[in-house]
Parts: structure tokens; sequence; C-alpha cells
């Protein structure tokens, strides 16, 4: 009876997991027809788009082609050379024949790849100093043709970084446009600890001397917001913010889209202020947790307490446009796979009661339940 004890739990998990993986397997395969930009590759991990990858083939979605996505070569962007350190071997833009072929196109990160970048010798970093430009930014005709893909009645999906620096005026305008929301120029940035010269690039500490005429002496958590004047704020944890103080929710009331992601959640990485046109959609919001002093230095910039997360623009063509105003794609996540039936919602559910903020959380929480409603109308 002792050994019978412990026998059966052990059979139900085995039963459990072998079920889970059977249904996994048996999922079948559902074409895709979509277009990733990335320009933001200095290294072989692509961290820019690699979790995004990793969501597609979990969900068995495959190339018109039938191949799986492959996150080293599907896209259009840089490709890193064939050892650390070297430029770019080769680069790839968004052409009008990628948007016709395709009915999604996916704007992850046009940010680029720059000198120090390479020089800096660790794959999951970028260099904490500003340097000269190798490639980057949304060219003129890409931006062209992304705005004619909508107007046709093509998906747009846009996110930080696509339209601010290195990103000209002219191609901003027209994804500006295109998806219906107005950069204000003003980046920001939560960062875990403020003193982290492993963290807080250099450049952040140069800015506030020169504006401020004081020294970076700020310690613990906080946020970091730039214009792109170079403009400076910090937000402390504990003077300005009460706690982890940017938090993402859906917008009153929940959009289908957003039925299963989650709400209030902390929202950790890079993030851009932008304000919606009129008969844009704004689907979800980032509100700020700040004390009396940190709403007195937003109003002083002329920044506000509440401002777009996920907007959605029709076209009258069909189209749509998003605009995601945050590094949404970009999630340090390992992209080993995981072949199980319902393991989105296992995970899901585990990092939703997670104590403090984290990218995972974001990931699994909204990132993952949203990206399955937008492309399932696109699955044939």
């Amino acid at each position: 009876m002792r050994h019978l004890r412990w026998t059966w739990p052990i059979l139900l998990l085995v039963v459990l997991f072998g079920t889970s993986w059977g249904c996994h397997v048996m999922q079948p395969d559902r074409e895709l027809r979509m277009v990733v930009v990335d320009k933001t590759v200095p290294f072989e991990n692509r961290i820019e788009h690699r979790s995004l990858y990793w969501l597609l083939n979990h969900l068995s979605l495959v190339q018109s082609d039938g191949t799986r996505f492959d996150r080293d070569v599907d896209y259009r962007g840089a490709f890193p050379g064939p050892t650390p350190g070297d430029p770019p071997e080769r680069t790839e833009s968004l052409t009008r024949e990628d948007t016709e072929a395709n009915d999604v196109i996916y704007l992850a990160d046009t940010y680029g790849v720059y000198r120090e970048d390479l020089e800096s010798g660790e794959e999951m970093k970028a260099a904490l100093e500003r340097s000269p430009k190798i490639y980057g930014g949304l060219e003129f005709d890409e931006a062209r043709v992304v705005q004619e893909a909508f107007r046709s009645g093509k998906t747009i999906l846009a996110e930080f970084n696509s339209m601010a620096s290195p990103t000209g005026g002219g191609p901003r305008r027209i994804l500006e446009e295109t998806v219906g929301v107005r950069w204000t120029r003003w980046i920001g940035r939560y960062f875990a600890s403020l003193e982290s010269r492993e963290e807080v690039p250099e450049w952040m500490r140069r800015n506030y001397r020169n504006e401020w005429k004081r020294e970076w002496e700020f310690r613990g958590p906080g946020y970091v917001l730039v214009r792109d004047d170079d403009a400076i704020e910090v937000l402390t944890v504990g003077k300005e913010a009460k706690r982890v103080s940017l938090r993402l929710s859906r917008a009153e009331p929940h959009d289908p889209l957003l039925q299963k992601a989650g709400d209030n959640i902390a929202y950790p990485y890079w993030f851009d202020v932008v304000t919606p046109e009129n008969g844009v959609e704004v689907l979800a919001t980032y509100t700020w947790d700040l004390t009396e002093a940190g709403f007195a230095r937003l109003r002083a910039r002329g920044l506000p307490a509440t401002f777009p997360a996920v907007t959605r623009k029709l076209g009258p063509g069909g189209g749509t446009a998003y605009y995601f105003a945050g590094d949404f794609a970009d999630n340090p996540m390992s992209d080993r796979k995981v072949p199980l039936a319902g393991y989105l919602t296992v995970k899901r559910w585990t990092e939703s009661v997670r104590m403090g903020p984290s990218e995972n959380e974001f990931y699994w929480t909204f990132y993952v339940p949203m990206m399955e409603r937008i492309l399932a109308p696109h699955l044939r």
C-alpha cells in the first residue's frame, strides 16, 4: 500500500505530461504570411525578435512555403557578421514585394547597429556609450511601402523603436500618419539600480550633468526619461515614485483583443510617450504611480500621468495598424522549445502571481495573449 500511495501521483503526472505532449505534437500547422523588420541585430542572439519567433513556432505557425519561422534568416534588417565584433554581413530593406506577399508587417525594431555595440564584446547587452551608426533607422522607401500596405488592407504592427532616433523626420511622419500616433520626443526606461555603471548608459549620466550641473548620485530603483534634445528627468522610487511605478492596464471597456491579457502589470523596460490622433483607439495605457513631487516633475516637462501603451487605427481599405509604445518583442527568455499543450496558460498564471516587476511577467501575461488574438484572423 505504501508503494501504491507514491505510484499513483507519479502515474498521474506521466499521463498529464504525456497527454499535453501528444496534444501539442498533433496540433496542425497553420500558415501565417508575415514579414518582420529588425535592424537592431549586432549579435546572433537576435534579442529584439527572438521571443516573437518562439511564440510563432510554439503555435505551429508556418510560412507560405510550409517552413517554420527561423529567427536567424526570416526577417528584414541586419544580419550579423561571422564572428562577434564584425559589422553586419549584409542588410536587407523592407520592399514592396515583401508587403504584397504578406498579410502582416511587423516593425520590431529599427534602432540599428552601432560601432561600440560591436566592440563591447557582450552579446546580450548594447554598449553603454553612444557611438557612430553603422546601420539603422527606418528608410523613406520602407515607410512608404508600410503606408501603402496599410491602405491596401494589410495589418501593421509597429513598436518602440520604430519611429524614434535614428529614423529621420520624413519617414517618422509617414509612420506616425500610418499608425495614428505622434511621438512626443520622449523615451524612458526603468532601472533596478540607478547607481549601476553596468546598466545605466554613460550618455545618460553625461546628459544629467550637462543639464542639471550636478553629479549623478542616484541609488536604488527608478526611471530615466530622455527627450531627443538630451533633456533628462530621473524619478527615483521612494522620492518621486511610490513603487515600481509605470503600470500597464487594459483601457475600459476591455477590447476583445485583450480579453485574456493582464492588468496593472509593472512594465520594466524601454517605452516611448506618444499621443493618439482623433479616431485612433487606445486599447491599453501606461499610468504613473508617483508622489506629488514626481507628478510636479512630469507637469514641468508637459508629460502626462497616463498615456497610450497599445493603439489601433482602422483604415478605409480594411487595414489595421497597431502601435506598441514599448520594446514589447524584446525579452531575454530562452528560446528552448517546450512541446506541451497548455503551456502558455500555465505560464500566464504562474507569472501573474510572481512578486516584483519582470519582463517575463509582461511577456506571458500581456504580450502573448494579445499576439494570439491579433494573429488569429490571419491564420490559414
